[in-house]
């Protein structure tokens, strides 16, 4: 399953047949996913590495993400992040443009 994360971190509803809460949704149809990266979404698959991230507690995590402009009270640890590895990935993304 992949988590499929919106420029607005505050959207909930429902986007081609997929539902977001607080900007994120998830799917594994691949012609939905392919959509949503097509149309300035970040796509992150659940499968990951472990990493910097994971070291981190649960309040060091919250503080980071308020530095990087969103609010993550209430986010699980793993939700948590994974929003901070698809900003991180947007990032790469828009230094290299």
């Amino acid at each position: 399953m992949a988590k499929i994360y919106c420029n607005n971190n505050q959207y909930n509803g429902i986007s081609a047949g997929v539902n977001f809460v607080n900007g994120v949704g998830d799917s594994n149809v691949p012609h939905l996913l392919s959509w949503f990266s097509e149309n300035g979404y970040t796509i992150v698959e659940d499968s990951r590495e472990p990493g910097d991230y994971d070291a981190m507690n649960y309040k060091d995590l919250v503080e980071l993400a308020k530095r990087r402009g969103f609010n993550a009270i209430g986010y699980k640890k793993e939700q948590l992040i994974q929003s901070l590895i698809a900003l991180d990935v947007q990032n790469e993304n828009e230094m290299e443009e």
